[in-house]
């Protein structure tokens, strides 16, 4: 079902239930949750201009922030933040949105499962007023942990972050863009952030054709392995940052924009992807790793069974 909706309006029609997340920055006084957690859509797809207001919605519509974090947790986030340019990393809005949604709930502790890059949180105008909650977020030390995967078919054993593996709440913030190898970057490749480039994501690339000089010489092998990764530890929450995407020469740009002015979130990893994908004009089926994660029992590519619910922030 599809809400066009002014945040005005949003924030009546939630009043019945009566929650409320106070929200600081400006933005607007109150956030009231729209729906309990029994009634959560499985899917949600907030638009708006604000991807900040975008990402406290998407949460709230999927059952609260309270659903995936209880107090006291220890939290780690595995936010795409790595690169430079603009379209290939997570908005630092949506991160900043996220760490505020984990505060207020209470969680003990917050790790980033990478830092986010020289000049990040330089982009992001609520970074100043936000400066303290973005320090309490510590960065993992990087340490792995040799990690047998019993049901993977090309990847058979990972090294995986310790961080990932420990933490009470695992939440996948990644972002909808284009990759020259997949053909999509959402919430399934983004788990590879979780490993050491040597071995673990080079085996994906090269391991079943170590000779080649190609990066992506066996797309059906990369596939696999980002399928078979995502056994070790499925995430509490997805978020999907369809703010500004890159829509060509992926994952690393520059290259062609597109401005969806989204956000995605659900629990279904798979779901998540099978939506996402269309912003890149693309059909799930064209995604070789989402129908190889669903054949491994990690969700479904059918979105009707999801259930979608769709918000527009005027």
């Amino acid at each position: 079902m599809k809400d066009g909706i002014t945040r005005r309006r949003f924030i009546s029609t939630g009043a019945a239930v009566g929650a409320t997340v106070t929200l600081g920055g400006g933005l607007f006084d109150q956030l009231v949750v729209p729906v309990s957690a029994a009634e959560a859509a499985g899917l949600v797809v907030v638009t708006g201009p604000d991807g900040f207001a975008n990402t406290i919605a998407a949460v709230e519509a999927v059952g609260g922030i309270s659903r995936f974090v209880p107090k006291g947790a220890s939290v780690v986030i595995n936010a795409n933040t790595a690169f430079k340019h603009r379209g290939s990393i997570v908005e630092p809005n949506v991160l900043l949105a996220t760490l505020k949604l984990v505060a207020d709930a209470g969680a003990a502790e917050v790790w980033l499962i990478k830092p986010a890059g020289e000049g990040y949180w330089k982009r992001c105008d609520r970074a100043v007023e936000f400066a303290e909650l973005i320090d309490t977020a510590k960065v993992s030390e990087r340490d792995f942990k040799v990690v047998e995967i019993a049901d993977g078919v090309a990847l058979t054993e990972a090294h995986v972050d310790r961080r990932l593996l420990s933490a009470d709440v695992y939440l996948n913030l990644s972002i909808a863009k284009d990759h020259k190898g997949s053909g999509f970057t959402g919430a399934l490749k983004n788990t590879m952030g979780a490993c050491p480039h040597d071995p673990t994501c080079k085996f994906f690339h090269v391991g079943s054709k170590p000779d080649s000089d190609d990066w992506y010489p066996d797309l059906g092998h990369l596939s696999q392995c980002v399928a078979d990764l995502n056994l070790v530890r499925q995430p509490d929450l997805c978020i999907l940052d369809a703010g500004e995407i890159l829509v060509s020469n992926g994952p690393f740009g520059p290259g062609e924009l597109a401005s969806p002015h989204a956000v995605v979130a659900g629990v279904d990893m798979v779901a998540v992807d099978a939506f996402g994908v269309r912003y890149l004009g693309l059909e799930p089926d064209a995604v070789a790793m989402i129908a190889l994660a669903e054949a491994h029992g990690l969700g479904t590519a059918d979105l009707t069974k999801v259930g979608v619910r769709e918000i527009a922030l005027g």
